[in-house]
């Protein structure tokens, strides 16, 4: 769709006359004749897509017929003080291009439902029922023609039967593209997604089902399953790991994996020329995966009907790992396998899941077999390590054996889709293919549009998007079936999540999302980005009294509620049934308050329902008044990964998770007056010191150092230093006590000067670049950073304080020897309130709370133990009402 420009003056009344219409005036009669202004100076038309014209007025009795005409009705007539309504009626509404809002031409303007009548906006083509075939009715004749020859892959009876084919090529219907996704390669639209009954149906895949929980072995192939803590079958096995990709221990300086081609990864190479992170395509061309094939996989020679036969040819393109890697081929990119019988081998099968960790989703390609090998085309992000390997084969034909699968054969050009339905028929069903690859809504650079009451479904990327929009309010939109994020306030930059140029851009301020219902979604919920992190200027972006539900079904690291920026909020959200996390925080000032998180993090690892990683600035974050229940897997509750700091947890019920908090080695994280139930232990955490390291900083610390440089490091001349500005602004910011949590305590680190300029040890200056050293003995490196609690380096100010527990264990610390010299570091090294006054419960009973109103009486153990004030004031901030969206009618 063209963009909105402003008209010339000589057409601007005519256009009036056939656009505009008052709120309390008729249709105009003529084509010259506008009619008069509202007393209140609003502005009303309406669209209806039954019985509407773009030609026509945009009268209630005689509406336009699209969203985008009664837009350019109402361009540059609107003000905040002259508010124009769009009505929408009951009604289906199918885009193909995106509805654009721009600039103050398209601003104070509502587009709302027309009286609670249902109104559908969709990018989903339906498929007419004429146009399904059943499989076994079609003839010898027509299966021979060439779009339906993959048929033949069908190779049973019990195949066959039930199946119908939809040619999608005759109808004009494009069949979409799969592309490589997956954790931090740069995102494209995933899948298109076959619709029945306004239930997304499952792209055919080996194993069936997503019921299993984390460690259950019957919903994925395995790999040996330890890194899960299950007893994984061996499904896939790797070949040759460290000849092909160097030793488990080196992978981050290697250079042989995508993750090692990153720039936090490669400071210490000696040529300043090869420091800078290696582009997407370069990626996709490193080495892949090749698997030896075991168990299910092996069984009945499985694995022969997910490719076709053949020994690859690879091609070196003459790039090598680093220092001892050398010698080592790190872009062996195998051709594709030419002419293809399409009757006998699938074409487009592909492995998604985990392959170098527990917490990150990839996809690879299948590209052939051959003995007993499956070779694969692109890499995954991280070595695929038999530990972590847990994948589904998917797109492949010949599993299409459960009801509710789906396949589009685009081999060819055949754009055949073949379905196997619920019982056995499509007749009398809804069906729609969802190949729309644009947002239903885009607002830029507006201020106060409202979208209420409005349904939308089928897209493959997200389905509203926000940018540099200000004072927007969506209420009570239910959006569904899209395979990115359901809103997105701002935009990311395309860069992996370690690195310091990861940021949010156009995030707008005093945008709120309210009362809807967000659910089966390919990404996240609502990503709220908004503020300055050099200024720590708010965004003050708001998602309250949602819910959000079955999320995360393509992506991980899609949240429910993304914080990105500064002083934005998640409140009184009820979020349920997702793979992965909940919120993730990376920003300053946000507050997650008042949710109820249910039956999250299902199947992933190391991760908690609220996660915030990998930077010592993400300061003044609350977490408060939550309801956290049936966190899976060995999770937490709340995780803070790699150094986030910062973070005040207060006030929460974790009911039913491996963990409450995990602290990974920041510093002023608190978790004071939790209850923790039925969990192993109430929290655990201390210095990151994980692989036998005995000597300082750790050998992760260039990724914790990227970030801190993004904005807070004082030396000149590096890619992403501070300014003196930047600096000032963050000690003025969280010295001077006018910045508060929900409660009315102040957000303050008083010490923040002494943390971000590091001094060196031997004469007190500050740290300048040759100063730095990642192994060495220098005095940025040494005392400064680990022996003085005023250091940013050090977990210091942690706090796990006033704790019910009904479960295994409080707060479980870690401790970690160095030597060089040799020290014991702990958080009780640095804090008197690790694992004190806490209460240990026989029941939930026992202590006097209530689970239906999470409130706790004034006769429990809770109450004698720590008083009728602390539960007085529990009891003034806790409530379970309110939270989600609000009861129909």
């Amino acid at each position: 769709m063209a963009r909105t420009r402003r008209r010339p003056a000589r057409m601007l009344m005519a256009c009036v006359a056939l656009a505009l219409m008052t709120s309390v005036g008729g249709p105009t009669t003529g084509a010259t004749a506008a009619p008069a202004p509202a007393a209140s100076g609003k502005l009303t038309v309406y669209v209806s897509a039954t019985d509407g014209d773009d030609d026509n007025t945009g009268g209630k009795s005689d509406p336009f017929r699209t969203i985008s005409a009664a837009r350019d009705a109402l361009a540059g007539r609107t003000s905040a003080e002259a508010r124009g309504t769009v009505y929408i009626r009951g009604g289906t509404y199918v885009l193909d291009d995106t509805v654009r809002l721009e600039g103050s031409e398209n601003s104070w303007v509502t587009y709302a439902a027309y009286r609670n009548e249902k109104v559908t906006i969709t990018g989903s083509h339906e498929l007419p029922a004429d146009g399904w075939k059943k499989l076994t009715d079609l003839s010898a004749e027509t299966l021979a023609q060439p779009q339906y020859s993959s048929n033949s892959r069908l190779d049973t009876p019990d195949l066959r039967e039930g199946v119908w084919v939809y040619d999608l090529g005759a109808q004009g219907i494009d069949p979409g593209t799969l592309y490589k996704n997956g954790f931090n390669w740069v995102q494209n639209p995933f899948a298109p997604e076959l619709v029945v009954g306004g239930d997304t149906q499952v792209l055919a895949e080996y194993p069936n089902g997503d019921t299993c929980s984390t460690t259950e072995t019957g919903c994925h192939l395995w790999g040996t399953g330890e890194k899960w803590d299950a007893e994984g079958p061996r499904d896939l096995m790797n070949v040759d790991l460290d000849g092909r990709f160097g030793a488990q221990n080196d992978w981050m300086s290697s250079g042989t994996t995508p993750r090692a081609q990153f720039e936090d990864k490669k400071q210490l190479l000696e040529d300043p020329g090869q420091r800078d992170t290696w582009s997407p395509e370069e990626m996709r061309r490193m080495t892949p995966s090749v698997f030896t094939v075991g168990d299910r996989a092996l069984a009945g020679d499985r694995y022969q009907r997910w490719a076709p036969e053949a020994v690859p040819t690879v091609d070196d393109l003459g790039t090598r790992g680093f220092g001892d890697y050398a010698d080592v081929p790190v872009q062996l990119d195998p051709r594709w396998i030419e002419d293809i019988d399409n009757t006998k081998a699938e074409t487009e099968g592909w492995l998604s899941g985990y392959f170098g960790n527990n917490y990150a989703n990839d996809m690879v390609r299948i590209l052939s077999w051959s003995d007993d090998r499956l070779y694969a085309k692109y890499p995954s992000m991280y070595i695929p390590q038999d530990a972590w390997t847990k994948v589904k084969v998917i797109n492949v034909l010949s599993e299409m054996d459960t009801a509710g699968e789906y396949y589009i054969d685009r081999y060819n050009d055949n754009d055949v889709l073949y379905y196997r339905p619920e019982g056995g028929t499509v007749e009398g069903k809804d069906t729609t293919l969802q190949t729309f690859d644009k947002n239903f809504f885009l607002l830029d650079g507006t201020e106060g549009v409202t979208l209420r009451g409005l349904a939308m479904t089928g897209s493959l990327v997200s389905g509203v998007q926000l940018l540099d929009a200000v004072g927007t309010l969506i209420d009570a939109v239910d959006i569904s079936n899209v395979s990115m994020d359901a809103i997105r306030i701002g935009r990311t930059t395309d860069t992996i999540t370690t690195m310091p140029d990861y940021e949010t851009l156009q995030g707008g301020h005093d945008n709120v999302v309210q009362n809807s219902y967000l659910h089966d979604l390919g990404g996240g919920g609502v990503l709220l980005g908004g503020g300055d992190r050099a200024t720590l200027e708010r965004g003050d972006n708001v998602a309250r009294h949602n819910e959000i539900a079955r999320f995360s079904k393509l992506a991980t690291y899609t949240p429910a509620g993304y914080l990105y920026g500064v002083g934005n909020s998640f409140e009184y959200n009820y979020v349920h049934d997702a793979p992965h996390m909940a919120v993730q925080i990376m920003g300053n000032d946000m507050r997650v308050n008042h949710n109820h998180f249910y039956d999250v993090v299902k199947n992933a690892g190391d991760m908690g329902a609220v996660y915030a990683g990998r930077d010592f600035t993400y300061l003044g974050n609350e977490i408060a008044y939550n309801h956290f229940e049936r966190i899976g897997g060995s999770n937490d509750a709340l995780y803070l990964d790699d150094g986030a700091s910062g973070v005040r947890f207060h006030h929460n019920v974790v009911n039913g998770s491996h963990s409450g908090v995990n602290f990974n080695s920041g510093h002023s994280n608190t978790a004071n007056d939790n209850v923790f139930l039925g969990v192993k232990h109430a929290g655990h955490g201390g210095i990151y010191h994980k692989k036998g390291e005995n000597r300082l900083p750790l050998d992760n610390s260039w990724v914790l150092l990227s970030r801190y440089n993004a904005f807070l490091d004082v030396r000149e001349g590096e890619k992403y230093s501070a300014t003196p500005e930047t600096v000032a602004a963050w000690h003025e910011h969280y010295t001077n006590g006018k910045h508060e949590y929900s409660d009315g305590a102040p957000i303050s680190y008083p010490e923040i000067s002494k943390w971000y300029v590091p001094r060196v040890t031997a004469t007190g200056k500050d740290c300048t670049a040759a100063d730095y050293s990642t192994y060495g003995t220098n005095g940025c490196s040494r005392a400064t950073v680990w022996d003085d609690p005023g250091s940013v380096w050090v977990p210091a100010r942690v706090e796990i304080d006033h704790a019910v527990v009904v479960g295994d264990a409080g707060f479980v610390e870690t401790t970690a020897t160095f030597t060089e010299p040799t020290s014991v570091y702990s958080l009780s090294r640095w804090s008197d309130k690790v694992n004190t006054n806490s209460l240990t419960a026989s029941s939930v009973a026992d202590t006097g709370l209530d689970l239906g109103t999470l409130k706790f009486s004034g006769s429990g153990s809770a109450a004698r133990t720590f008083g009728s004030a602390w539960v007085a004031e529990w009891n003034r901030h806790v409530t379970a009402e309110g939270i989600g969206r609000p009861a129909a009618g």
